[in-house]
């Protein structure tokens, strides 16, 4: 079951890749069903860069109950193109592979950031739509998500942050830009500043889209297919071995055709997220170290070894520079983590949510 959704979000992930990564409650949020979208409305959100989102509104859901001391939340940001809705089967109660979050002992909270279809984004904007929506950054983005946590949901304090990929970048910004609001932080698969390698990756993403005949400079009126984007991000998130394993030559024109794919989410919005995680750095002129030896939070860092996507070295650094426990995973299927190495990642991120530490 868990395997069949998750390949079913990767699917609009990357372009039909075949693996899986796999309110308003304010004053009674326990009270409320499971897993129900609910929105923020932030009014104004003013950005680093002097602009202004208007209307803005963030998207979250949550899961279990929030205990009467208020201690027991854990904020899940959603990964590139990811939505609050895909992260749901990562909540949930008891020691199953696919639940990083126990909701018997946890408030989980998944919250959708900017750009992805359902927070403010170019596609849903009414004032500002498409290319008129403002460039944003993931502390932007997080800052937001502060709002929510504390004017929407009238939280004080987070137990942790966790996320994957572009929410494990988030979960750096959360630890750098509120170190006394958060206990624990688990970035999995992200990276607290982007390598050349990345940066690379990340332009060609970029400059497939925009190259792409029917993009028309972000003013299509029919949304491009984008099929050159879609292999391309179908390509790096995997390794060379998984796909020479799983696609042998005889498949391969069949397995370019679900690749290229259309996407559900919108080509702006994509362009939109993409810069964002561009400019991710939460070190700036500071060492390494000096960043984060900044934050409070007690961190757990899980990477893939194999990761073609996002380059795994600058995590295990942030990691070495506070003695801070990793696990490094060896699957082929590499940033996709959780279709083949659920078990040992959510294994030890509910250890650690629940003592703190790894035995």
């Amino acid at each position: 079951m868990f395997a069949a959704l998750l390949h079913s979000f990767l699917s609009r992930f990357f372009g039909c890749v075949a693996v899986a990564f796999l309110a308003l409650f304010a004053a009674t949020p326990a009270r409320t069903q499971d897993g129900v979208q609910h929105f923020a409305d932030l009014g104004q959100c003013k950005l680093e860069s002097g602009m202004v989102i208007e209307d803005c509104r963030v998207g979250y859901r949550t899961f279990g109950h929030l205990n009467a001391a208020q201690d027991n939340a854990v904020l899940m940001p959603t990964w590139l193109y990811g939505r609050s809705v895909d992260l749901a089967p990562l909540f949930g109660e008891g020691n199953s592979s696919q639940h990083l979050v126990d909701t018997s002992r946890f408030f989980g909270i998944a919250i959708d950031a900017f750009s992805n279809g359902v927070s403010s984004s170019p596609s849903n904007s009414p004032q500002q739509h498409a290319t008129g929506f403002p460039a944003f950054t993931l502390r932007d983005a997080v800052q937001a998500q502060y709002r929510v946590m504390t004017e929407v949901l009238h939280l004080k304090h987070l137990h942790a942050v966790v996320g994957l990929s572009m929410g494990g970048e988030q979960t750096f910004v959360w630890a750098v830009m509120y170190p006394d609001f958060c206990d624990l932080a688990v970035p999995i698969l992200g990276t607290p500043r982007l390598t050349s390698y990345d940066l690379v990756v990340k332009q060609i993403m970029v400059e497939s889209i925009e190259g792409d005949s029917a993009y028309y400079s972000g003013h299509y009126t029919a949304e491009p297919a984008l099929k050159m984007a879609n292999l391309f991000g179908a390509l790096v998130v995997t390794s060379p071995a998984l796909r020479n394993q799983e696609t042998p030559r005889s498949q391969l024109a069949a397995y370019i055709a679900q690749a290229e794919a259309p996407q559900s989410i919108d080509a702006n919005d994509r362009l939109w997220q993409l810069r964002a995680i561009m400019q991710q750095d939460v070190i700036g002129d500071r060492s390494l170290a000096e960043a984060a030896h900044s934050t409070k939070a007690h961190f757990l860092v899980i990477v893939s070894g194999e990761d073609h996507l996002v380059n795994p070295q600058p995590a295990l650094d942030w990691a070495a520079a506070l003695g801070a426990p990793t696990y490094i995973s060896s699957g082929t299927c590499a940033h996709l983590i959780m279709s083949c190495d659920a078990a040992a990642v959510s294994s030890r991120v509910r250890m650690f949510l629940a003592r703190g530490k790894l035995d």
